[in-house]
Parts: structure tokens; sequence; C-alpha cells
């Protein structure tokens, strides 16, 4: 039963839940949360909806927490704490070689964050490291209280640890340092976007319209492949705090309860879909209750 309850907790921070939910007003897994609570005592039905929302992720906090709680921790304590959504880029799932980092911050410097809950393993580690160092100069772990001696044991002392405390505390176990030594100029060029490729090779003088469309791409990736790694490192830093400015996503979390900041950076959801949602979690919960599950 504890196990049902604490995943109707993790199911209502789903993007197709939320999503659903400003849609239609509810879906199944909103009305099973909200009648949940309210058996419980934990809220009245005349409450706003995003009194259940708050309480889901109070309840998450205390269990053995899922990916989406660091995640949530991490950007706030990040991008709304130690630095500022004006001056910083935040990027949730970014493809880097044959990894997907769990998020990269840029901020002057980019830095990889790579999440191990206390119910991931570390095998993946190691790979995961060859692609991350490959495309960035900076790595962190951030890992649970019953993962930390593993990390400070199995990854390299460049490798950042934040340990994410049982009460939701993020500390540094060890700093980070700028690693540049595996730093690849062809496994950097593929993280370039169409529009960001063409002014990198304009930038280095590198002109491939000659070539027939098929040869174009490879042409690119041959001549970049050739040029100094940290610069090319500079360059694809500078492409990604371009791309992803933390204050548009800033403004639409602004409007959401904290346990949503995440969801708010991370999830593909149009501005329009969050402005409904926020309206939808102003409302009384019975109204919610009484819409008709889709």
């Amino acid at each position: 039963m504890e196990f049902l309850v604490y995943t109707l907790y993790s199911d209502f921070f789903r993007s197709k839940n939320l999503v659903e939910t400003a849609w239609h007003g509810t879906t199944e897994v909103t009305r099973d949360l909200i009648s949940h609570l309210v058996q419980k005592d934990m809220m009245a039905e005349s409450d706003p909806l995003g009194n259940a929302c708050d309480l889901a992720y109070a309840k998450l906090l205390k269990s053995s927490r899922p990916e989406y709680v660091y995640k949530n921790v991490l950007l706030s304590k990040m991008v709304f704490g130690r630095h500022s959504p004006s001056t910083t880029s935040w990027l949730y799932e970014f493809r880097a070689g044959d990894a997907r980092a769990d998020a990269v911050l840029v901020n002057g410097v980019a830095t990889v964050f790579e999440i191990k809950t206390d119910l991931d393993d570390f095998s993946r580690a190691q790979s995961q490291l060859k692609a991350y160092y490959s495309c960035f100069d900076r790595v962190v772990f951030v890992v649970g209280n019953d993962q930390v001696n593993k990390a400070l044991r199995e990854l390299p002392d460049y490798v950042g640890i934040l340990r994410l405390s049982n009460k939701c505390q993020l500390s540094e176990m060890r700093s980070v340092i700028s690693y540049r030594d595996e730093l690849s100029s062809e496994a950097m060029f593929h993280l370039f976007r169409k529009n960001e490729r063409l002014a990198l090779q304009n930038r280095y003088g590198i002109y491939t319209d000659h070539l027939p469309p098929i040869e174009q791409y490879s042409a690119a990736r041959e001549a970049i492949s050739l040029l100094p790694p940290n610069i090319i490192h500079n360059d694809l830093v500078d492409a990604i705090r371009k791309r992803a400015p933390a204050l548009k996503k800033a403004a639409i979390s602004n409007q959401l309860p904290d346990s949503l900041r995440a969801a708010a950076f991370g999830y593909k959801m149009k501005k329009s879909d969050w402005e409904l949602l926020s309206s939808r979690l102003r409302e009384p919960a019975f109204k919610a209750l009484e819409t008709n599950v889709i």
C-alpha cells in the first residue's frame, strides 16, 4: 500500500499528468491524489488544487526520493540560489556523445550534472564520464547519502560531488576541477545546431557550399576536428549559453509552486499550457473531483 501511495505522489509530477490536468482540469492520477489527501485529513476539498501539488512533493522529499526531487532541489539551489536566472542557462537531458546528462548549467563555464539516487548504481559511470569529458570540462555527480563513499572512491579526483542529505540539503563533498585532457573537437561538433555550426564554419573559414549537400556535414566535421579542442569548447559553451536562457523558464516557474520548478524547466510544454495549469492549481480541489476523467 505504501508503495502505491508513493507511486501516486510521483506520478502526479509526470509531464503527461500535468499536461492533461491543465487541458481537462483533472486526470485519474490527480483525482486519486486529492481523494487520498482528503481522506488522510491532509487537505480539504475546498483547498486550492496547488495544495495537493505541494503536499505530494513534501511526501516525496521524505521518501526514497525519485530523480525528479534531485532535479528540483538542484535547480533551486543552482539557478535560483547560487546563480541567477538572468545570467544562467539550464538544460535537462542534454545529449553528449553516447550519454545523456541529467542537467547542464552554463554560467560563464559549463557544468554537467549527473544524478545517482540511492536506488541507482555506478555501472555506467565510467562510460558516462568518457562521453561527458569529450565535450565538457566540468562534471559533478549529485548523490544520495548512501552513495557518497562509493562516489568518492570510484570517481576521479577532478569530478565534483554534491550530496543530497536526508533533509534534502545539498552539500559539497568534493569541489569540481576543470579537466580538458579528453576534450574532442569532433565530439563537440555534433552538439552544435545547424545555425550554430554554420556560424562556427564561417568563424574559422570552413566553406562547404561547393560540395553536394550530402557531403557538407562530414566535410565540416573533418575540418572542425582538426582545430584545438579548447577553442571549440569555448565556442560550444557560448552557443549553449545563448540557446536556453533561464530567465524565460523562470518567468513560467514563478507562476507555479516551487515543487514544479524542475517540470517548468524540463518538460516540453507550451507557455499557454503552463499558464492554464497555473490557473487550474488556484481553483478549489473539488472541481478536479467533479470533472469527468479523460
